[in-house]
């Protein structure tokens, strides 16, 4: 097992589901992603199949299961968003870093995801 999220995993008792988003964040936040061992070693962990584990990691857009660069840009593709311009947003930032969704710059600093939507539709276009 990966020693460091070996040593997040200690601090939380086995079979305790209700930890499962602290420790996925804590993982991530050490790790910059969520490798697919870790979601072996967690799902182990809590007593959980491991597509359980996929099913709440998949369902938050703050998880990655790529490295990713150091700063990951998301853009919101929500129907608010598109009305107030998110299409010229998310052109101009592929542009500017010269990559498209799903990718990371060369220098690995950026990543650019496009998701479905960031829940702040009154601050439309949104990018975080």
């Amino acid at each position: 097992m990966h020693s460091e999220f070996s040593l997040i995993l200690r601090q939380y008792p086995e079979g305790r589901r209700e930890n499962l988003i602290p420790i996925l964040q804590e993982i991530q936040d050490s790790l910059g992603h969520i490798p697919e061992e870790a979601i072996a070693a967690v799902a182990a962990h809590l007593e959980m199949p491991a597509v359980k584990i996929y099913s709440v990691a998949t369902f938050y857009n703050e998880f990655r299961f790529d490295p990713g660069g150091r700063y990951h840009i998301q853009a919101c593709q929500g129907i608010g968003c598109q009305v107030d311009g998110s299409e010229k947003v998310r052109r101009e930032l592929g542009r500017l870093l010269g990559i498209s969704p799903g990718e990371t710059t060369e220098d690995g600093l950026f990543s650019l995801e496009w998701v479905p939507c960031l829940g702040v539709c009154q601050e439309a276009p949104v990018i975080s």
